[in-house]
């Protein structure tokens, strides 16, 4: 840190704001006197809490290029260009976006990728496009792949980033017929819908991380692409905490289904099932979709939790009935038939069935196990319908666990089913779920996958969109890997 002199204007921490501006008006042999700006307060800070400050009125496109670099100053040049709708601010080579929460105009339109085409950093203002294309210049001239990771807090816009980066690089050097570039961009719907759900923190939080790859030809042009995933959230398909959603495709598939698709896949209101009952069960709906919605699409009961007595939620980005509908066009545009969408949907209205599945002790069992009870017996018989399982055999593999005996000379061992206790079957019950959910996951990618080909390949560009980080009181396992 560089020499401090009185009247030296500095920065100073502050529990609520980061960072306080104030004057030196007292340096000591370890620690510094500083009378604040705003407040007139006077504190003693030690030497390490003190950064010196740039003008308080600049700001620049690059942090590298500020008199002072140190916390206080990057933080406080891209707060003053976020408040004039600059979110974007180069590190060097690293570009920071802060999420704006609003649309701003032109800044992702056709005319200003085109400005960023070729165009080395630095000439042009910091922008997510100069960053592809940078990616692009570089696998040009070094012949090798690149990758742009996208990292992140939870609400902070990676996924958003990650599709313009796809945006610029399709529009920009992809084919003339366009077709794998739009398919590109068109698998976002569907995996938005299987793998992100509302949390606290963000209305559309991707509950999973993903690699994708956009592959080029000798020639530079797009000529398809391929998708990783890793990490997706398990637990929330069996609980929520109350105010965060499951994932997007339940409520759009009981908001946004045609009845027939309702009736034959026994759907009901989100708090009719287990496995949505326990967090928020309001639709995203505009003020014309919410009109449309039926009665027995709507959650009845009022006193059940206090985010359905508020009504639908309102997000100009999400619309539980119009995206159920996007996301059905797209599995279209994937190549998937009417039969492969409705099978998809039976699976995902299996998770649900099988969630209101429920155990008690079974009198006539001397092993001390359980039973389906009578009352969850209809949602056993769905949720086999819906797999296409026979009833009873889905009934022991719930209520029961295999064990067998060592092999002996003679032949094999011998096969003994154990009885489970209520919290076991339970615990089946959701291990099931979880295990539907993620192959259904898995496929869906393969879908994806398979509608964007190639044959061969010279080079790619990766963009890695790591799931986003959240803190709890508690924890989970998944958020220990993030």
């Amino acid at each position: 840190m560089c020499a401090l002199n009185d009247n030296k204007p500095v920065w100073v921490r502050d529990n609520e704001h980061g960072f306080l501006l104030g004057k030196i008006t007292d340096i000591g042999s370890d620690n510094v006197t500083v009378k604040l700006n705003e407040s007139k307060k006077t504190l003693v800070v030690p030497y390490d809490s003190a950064f010196q400050a740039e003008e308080y009125d600049k700001d620049v496109d690059d942090n590298c290029a500020l008199m002072y670099l140190n916390e206080a100053t990057l933080l406080n040049n891209v707060r003053r260009r976020y408040k004039n709708d600059l979110i974007y601010t180069y590190v060097a080579n690293i570009l920071i976006a802060i999420n704006p929460y609003k649309e701003l105009l032109g800044l992702y339109s056709s005319d200003s990728i085109k400005r960023y085409n070729g165009k080395s950093l630095g000439i042009m203002p910091p922008h997510v496009y100069a960053i592809g294309d940078k990616a692009y210049r570089d696998m040009r001239s070094v012949k090798q792949s690149q990758s742009i990771i996208i990292s992140g807090e939870s609400g902070a816009g990676k996924t958003e980033s990650a599709k313009y980066v796809l945006q610029y690089l399709t529009e920009s050097y992809g084919a003339h017929n366009g077709q794998i570039e739009d398919r590109i961009n068109k698998s976002n719907p569907l995996l938005e819908a299987f793998g992100n759900a509302k949390t606290t923190r963000n209305n559309n939080s991707s509950r999973f991380g993903k690699f994708i790859e956009v592959h080029f030809n000798d020639k530079h042009r797009v000529v398809g692409g391929y998708i990783s995933h890793y990490l997706l959230e398990k637990s929330r398909i069996c609980v929520q905490s109350k105010d965060e959603r499951n994932y997007h495709i339940f409520y759009r598939l009981c908001a946004g289904a045609p009845e027939d698709i309702r009736s034959a896949l026994r759907l009901a209101s989100p708090d009719s099932f287990h496995y949505l009952n326990r967090g928020c069960t309001q639709y995203f709906c505009n003020s014309q979709t919410e009109k449309s919605l039926s009665k027995n699409r709507r959650s009845q009961d009022k006193d059940f939790l206090d985010c359905i007595s508020k009504g639908v939620l309102r997000d100009p980005q999400l619309d539980d009935v119009n995206d159920f509908k996007e996301c059905d066009q797209s599995m279209g545009q994937m190549g998937l038939t009417q039969q492969d969408k409705l099978n998809i949907y039976s699976t995902v209205a299996a998770v649900l069935h099988v969630g209101n599945i429920n155990f008690e002790d079974d009198p006539e069992s001397t092993k001390g196990g359980c039973k389906v009870t009578s009352t969850t017996e209809k949602s056993l018989s769905i949720t086999a319908d819906m797999l296409g399982l026979d009833q009873r055999d889905l009934r022991n593999a719930l209520i029961t666990r295999v064990l067998m005996t060592k092999t002996t000379s003679s032949g094999k061992g011998t096969v003994i089913p154990v009885p489970l206790k209520v919290h076991e079957a339970q615990n089946a019950r959701d291990a099931l779920a979880k295990a539907i959910y993620i192959r259904l996951f898995d496929q869906i990618v393969t879908f994806v996958n398979k509608s964007i080909p190639f044959s061969s390949s010279n080079s790619y560009i990766g963009i890695l969109d790591i799931a986003g980080f959240e803190y709890f009181p508690i924890n989970s396992f998944e958020q220990f890997c993030i």
